[in-house]
């Protein structure tokens, strides 16, 4: 009787990944240079802002922050691949994120880990897409946010 239940479960788990393709996806860093007209102290300043704004979730930190060398390094929750279930814990997709800023520009450095996941899956909520979407859409955030003027005044 165990054989027979093994055997159907064994096909039946053949047949339920057979449609799967499982992608691994490297860890590819990006990087962008913005010239701007601040000092390095603004730029510091409005740096660490927009982390502060961007970092939302509790998983995202910041891990260092040196004034003198205009340094930030974080850690930052890209997506989450998988949901945790009864079989497996939850997957996660980090990227440290790095911003150095001189007087004058600012770059962002943006290195994900890399991570697997299977196409065909729908547990999958994370692909390779998703990924660069999310990287494009935080270095555009980045620039877009350091370009923009501050008001003082209040």
């Amino acid at each position: 009787m165990r054989k027979v239940i093994f055997s159907l479960l064994t096909t039946l788990l053949i047949f339920s990944l057979s449609g799967c393709v499982i992608h691994t996806v490297p860890s590819t860093t990006v990087t962008k240079v913005i010239s701007l007209k601040e000092k390095q102290k603004e730029l510091y300043v409005k740096a660490n802002n927009w982390m502060a704004e961007t970092f939302k979730n509790s998983k995202s930190v910041i891990q260092f922050r040196d004034k003198e060398s205009g340094t930030i390094t974080g850690r930052y929750l890209l997506g989450t691949v998988m949901i945790a279930s009864q079989q497996l814990p939850a997957q996660y997709v980090y990227a440290i994120i790095k911003i150095q800023v001189k007087d004058g520009a600012s770059k962002i450095t943006l290195k994900p880990e890399s991570f697997r996941y299977a196409e065909g899956n729908p547990s999958t909520l994370y692909t390779e897409e998703n990924a660069n979407t999310d990287i494009k859409e935080l270095i555009s955030s980045f620039q877009i946010y350091m370009q923009n003027q501050v008001d003082n005044k209040w």
